[in-house]
């Protein structure tokens, strides 16, 4: 089921079911497009037109990609299943950059029209489909991404090596892939094929189902994942990885995997630091509800940014000092489980992991010299830093605001630490 809450019914949500991103980021952004998407974000994907048609449910995408991290181009073929919410559904509408060009859109075996323009891809059927009923479309399209905020599609290079990765949050998607970038529905599952050089391994969501050799230099690779998820969670990255495995052992249940991909040059380092993330989920396991993807697992991938991405079941990482780790895997129960319904709420996905990181220092399994007062302190400097400003973000057109680093992560931790002084570690941990 799918639906939208308020911030305060999260937060109620969160306390209720014992449920409890990354670090501060700076983005730039074109202003036509934060203007398009502050209107969608304040109003999500409700503002329809005779131009564009979001009313329908998004119930699976399959990826069809073709990558090599040694050339800044992408080939895709995204397929949505997806259900009509209107009688008169005669086209459907993806976000998708007008620096890809479409191909084609195929619906039933045919192809038919289609419009591209203003980073939207519409397709228009030959009759109206029944409203709540099971259909699909298949966008193919190729092309350079565009490359804004904090990725979208990057291509760089580590110790010589070529690298691809994405980072979507927040308005990122569309720049590689036909999408709808509505915090309010999430996709049910989703299945990405990777065509790409067979040196190269690619990390994903979900689980590895398989990397089968396609031609004598070409390898397919298959990540299946089977929980909802937003669009801005979905990613890939491709390079020479290597790749190992730590488990975080379960009482009376089975141990969960967190799959490793890591840079060659950094393997041995690698070992030695991704072991924190164990009693750290043994932590947010005790103190919330299991990790809720563990039937799947969880993982790491490094990647060209500095700092770090939760891109569900499969973190995007800069590095592995315990401060990130302990944030990113924070947001897999808050902002992946659960998910705000729009971005003027951002400050529970990051209020939360970086009050999670402060949680570590006080349960001791922080190497941080500092104890949990002086890490208040820190956050309360932040938080106080600017004098006006409320952790609710008024205008999403400013995604400097969004991501503000002294409200939406410092002063929203400082928030929840009131609410447990006012309300007890009872009720807000359930203990």
């Amino acid at each position: 089921m799918k639906f939208t809450v308020s911030g305060l019914t999260i937060l109620i949500i969160f306390l209720s079911l014992k449920i409890y991103s990354q670090t501060s980021k700076e983005h730039t952004c074109s202003q036509s497009r934060i203007d398009f998407y502050s209107q969608f974000d304040k109003k999500p994907f409700e503002l329809q037109s005779k131009e564009y048609n979001f009313a329908y449910d998004i119930v699976y995408h399959r990826f069809d990609l073709k990558l090599d991290p040694e050339v800044f181009f992408i080939e895709g073929e995204i397929t949505t299943y997806f259900i009509s919410e209107t009688g008169d559904f005669n086209k459907i509408s993806f976000e998708l950059s007008s620096e890809l060009e479409v191909d084609s859109i195929v619906h039933k075996g045919e192809k038919i029209n289609y419009n591209h323009k203003d980073d939207i891809v519409s397709g228009n059927f030959d009759n109206i489909l029944p409203k709540g009923k099971l259909d699909s479309v298949s966008v193919f399209y190729k092309g350079k991404p565009s490359s804004f905020g904090f990725g979208s599609f990057k291509k760089s290079k580590h110790s010589g090596s070529p690298i691809i990765w994405t980072l979507s949050e927040p308005y990122g998607a569309k720049d590689w892939w036909a999408c709808k970038q509505s915090l309010n529905d999430k996709i049910d599952s989703i299945d990405i094929f990777v065509t790409h050089p067979k040196q190269y391994k690619v990390a994903s969501n979900g689980l590895l189902q398989s990397e089968k050799k396609l031609t004598d230099s070409l390898t397919v690779t298959h990540w299946k994942h089977r929980h909802p998820i937003a669009a801005y969670l979905i990613a890939v990255a491709i390079t020479n990885y290597s790749v190992y495995r730590d488990f975080v052992s379960v009482p009376q249940e089975d141990s969960i995997e967190v799959l490793n991909y890591v840079y060659p040059e950094n393997l041995e380092r690698s070992k030695k630091l991704t072991p924190q993330v164990i009693p750290i989920m043994q932590l947010y396991n005790k103190l919330f509800i299991t990790y809720p993807f563990a039937d799947e697992k969880y993982g790491h991938a490094e990647f060209g940014w500095g700092g770090g991405m939760e891109h569900q079941t499969m973190s995007f990482m800069g590095g592995f000092r315990h401060s990130l780790i302990a944030h990113e895997l924070a947001h897999q129960w808050f902002g992946n489980y659960v998910t705000c319904g729009s971005w003027q709420d951002i400050w529970l996905n990051e209020g939360f992991a970086t009050y999670l990181e402060g949680l570590t220092i006080e349960y001791g399994i922080s190497p941080d010299s500092k104890d949990f007062s002086a890490w208040k302190y820190s956050k309360i400097r932040s938080a106080t830093f600017s004098k006006h400003g409320s952790v609710f973000v008024e205008d999403t057109s400013s995604v400097y605001r969004v991501f503000n680093s002294s409200l939406s992560y410092a002063k929203a931790s400082m928030v929840l630490h009131t609410i447990r002084k006012q309300i007890g570690d009872t009720l807000f941990l359930l203990q």
